[in-house]
């Protein structure tokens, strides 16, 4: 039923006065629209979402989805209590007059079942008929009654209502004689009910049908049979949601605009808006107020507004910020219950409950306290307090799990419970480390869920480990393997290799996984384009603790010298020379591996008195290939020995990527 538990809201609270709407469904101003982060969000486990009810009672939430076959609890932070699978088809609910029973139509089991309202556990079904398929549902009169669709004929569907007596010694069902009164309804009609009218009921169709949309029916059910009281178009578009004033003498529906009708005289309408705004869902809060889902908002106006009595202008407005990728979410239902708070259930790839306003609904505070270090395998106490806005009697129970690095996602230990404002427990950790205590409270109707937590450390042995190939120096392009070590460990024998290249922004990279062999032993074959550290990591078990070992290996440049303006080569003893004319100037080109704002330094020495002495050295910045060109200008002797390198030091060449490298000695002379 999508109505009676707007109307309960205020009739408990309000009593029976008789409450006159004038609103527009324009926006809030920006000063009154308040935007809901997306953390006030509460997801919802459902697929659809048929009905919405509270009971002010037990101060549940319950949410029936048809299409998955769940009830859905919460309380009214939007904390799942409890879930009732196996529910194919239920939409519909109602709450008994008594808040002893909640009743709900299950179209796919043509049948009313009624669940018990404290624990939520179904205690009766109600057959209605194999051609019976209940949609909605109410209580008036003393009787449950449904709004059904029966099997589709020529024509097109036959929608009605009926009734159950709960109350009777053998419940009977009574189907209402459309010809009594030439009613008829397109679809299953919604049933709406009030407390403040116990034996009144409105049954409204919601189907866009050009005959029957838009229509509704008023009946007196206090006695055997119906009776109607007046019928009527009450809007003049097709209706999305209805409800009763708070005295229960006024339809109010939701639609193009926001129409009333007296009950006496449902063909009365009355637009409360000033325009013709699209509405799909309405509550009234205790105080008389009017909430409006409004589903084709802009990103600047609200998605739910809500109106004083007598206003023409909201008060203020509600924005549900995005929670989803791909969906805005859109006010699906809005509702209400005695103590002022205002709810929303929106609807986008998935659904989630929204307080909009209202006091907060209250979670305790959860201190845990365990010991700062605790020897691992022995007995440790953790104890804790429970403490802000929402204490929680003695005897709850409290959830308990320990994570550590054997159980990453969680041991759930012996439950804890509260004595007076205190808990309690042992535990004997078996892995050393962090081991953190999370003590929770899963929420119930009085308190929210909360969670606290704290971290004892535990010592653990550290692990023999090690890495060759440290200050290990080799040629750019060489594949160089480095082997780890892993000494005694408990139940972890796996390593991981790490890198970091001279140069790069990234930071280290992992590139490989490995479990060591029967000797403790794992390598790793890397290609060596710079100076790299390369670091072995053991991530640790629950007696060793993590321990990581670097080896920095060195790469050398390649360099390669050209010598040319020679016109000859020739060995003088065992060593070749190239042969230059003292009218010519030699020419170096040297190749040498290339790295941004590279240079290269070139030294020239000569042979005099048994030694090779410098006479030069030039520095020239390498182009992009690496390569530099420089001619070497001198007046040079016939017979005087000559030699020439191209050297990279790190540091000074430019760049620190490389290990200092020495290119091969070219050797010249000059003759006339």
């Amino acid at each position: 039923m999508r109505v009676s538990r707007a109307a309960l809201a205020v009739a408990v609270l309000a009593g029976g006065p008789a409450v006159a709407f004038a609103v527009s469904t324009g926006s809030a101003t920006a000063a009154d629209l308040r935007v809901l982060p997306a953390s006030a969000a509460r997801p919802l486990p459902v697929t659809a979402v048929s009905d919405v009810l509270v009971d002010p009672a037990h101060r549940h939430v319950l949410i029936s989805d048809h299409e998955s076959g769940r009830l859905v609890v919460t309380n009214y932070g939007g904390t799942v209590l409890a879930r009732r699978d196996g529910l194919p088809g239920i939409r519909g609910l109602a709450l008994s007059s008594d808040s002893s029973t909640i009743y709900a139509a299950r179209t796919d089991a043509h049948a009313i079942v009624a669940f018990d309202a404290a624990t939520v556990t179904q205690k009766a079904s109600y057959p209605l008929g194999d051609t019976v398929y209940p949609y909605d549902v109410a209580v008036a009169g003393g009787k449950v009654w449904f709004g059904y669709m029966g099997d589709w004929a020529p024509g097109g569907f036959d929608g009605s209502f009926g009734s159950v007596d709960v109350n009777a010694a053998e419940p009977t069902v009574h189907l209402h004689d459309k010809a009594s009164d030439d009613s008829a309804f397109y679809l299953a009609p919604l049933v709406v009910s009030s407390p403040a009218a116990p034996d009144r009921l409105v049954v409204s169709d919601i189907s866009h049908n050009g005959e029957t949309s838009a229509t509704a029916a008023a009946y007196d059910v206090s006695g055997g049979t119906e009776k109607r009281i007046s019928a009527g178009t009450v809007v003049d578009s097709y209706t999305n949601e209805t409800i009763l004033s708070a005295d229960g003498s006024r339809l109010i529906s939701a639609a193009f605009g926001v129409w009333s009708n007296p009950l006496d005289d449902l063909g009365a309408r009355n637009r409360l808006t000033q325009d013709n705004a699209p509405a799909d869902t309405l509550a009234l809060l205790a105080d008389g107020r009017l909430a409006v889902g409004l589903p084709n908002a802009s990103t600047t106006s609200p998605d739910v507004a809500v109106y004083p009595t007598g206003s023409t202008q909201p008060e203020a407005g509600f924005k549900f910020s995005k929670v989803e990728t791909y969906s805005v979410p859109l006010p699906h239902r809005v509702l209400t219950e005695p103590e002022g708070r205002l709810f929303a259930v929106s609807r986008g790839t998935l659904y989630h409950f929204w307080q909009l306003s209202g006091p907060e609904f209250p979670a305790p505070t959860i201190t845990v306290d365990a010991p700062a270090t605790a020897v691992r395998g022995q007995v440790l106490t953790v104890t804790g307090t429970i403490g802000g806005a929402a204490g929680l009697p003695d005897g709850t129970e409290l959830n308990v799990t320990r994570t550590d690095v054997e159980s990453s996602n969680g041991k759930v230990l012996t439950k804890a419970r509260v004595e007076a404002g205190t808990f309690r427990f042992n535990d004997v950790p078996p892995a050393g480390g962090p081991v953190e205590y999370t003590v929770s409270y899963s929420g119930g109707e009085l308190a929210d869920a909360a969670t606290g937590s704290d971290t004892v450390q535990i010592p653990r042995a550290t692990p023999a480990l090690a890495l060759t190939g440290n200050k290990s120096v080799h040629i750019t392009g060489d594949t160089v393997t480095v082997t780890a070590t892993l000494g005694a460990t408990h139940t972890n024998r796996t390593v991981e290799f790490w890198t970091q290249r001279a140069g790069d922004e990234a930071g280290a990279q992992p590139v490989s996984t490995a479990k060591v062999n029967s000797a403790g032993k794992a390598s790793l074959k890397l290609r060596l384009s710079r100076n790299t550290t390369v670091t072995v990591r053991f991530a640790g078990d629950g007696r060793f603790a993590p321990r990581s070992v670097a080896s920095l290996v060195y790469a050398k440049v390649k360099i390669n010298t050209a010598l040319y303006n020679d016109y000859k080569t020739a060995k003088i003893g065992s060593r070749t020379y190239e042969y230059l004319r003292t009218t010519a100037d030699p020419k170096f080109v040297h190749i040498v591996t290339p790295y941004p704002n590279r240079t290269a330094r070139t030294v020239v020495q000569y042979y005099s008195g048994g030694t090779w002495k410098t006479w030069r050295t030039v520095t020239t910045k390498l182009t992009s290939t690496g390569k530099a060109t420089l001619t070497i200008a001198g007046n040079y002797k016939a017979g005087v020995k000559w030699r020439a390198r191209a050297e990279y030091l790190y540091g000074t060449s430019g760049d620190k990527v490389h290990h200092t490298t020495a290119g091969a000695w070219k050797y010249y002379t000059f003759t006339k």
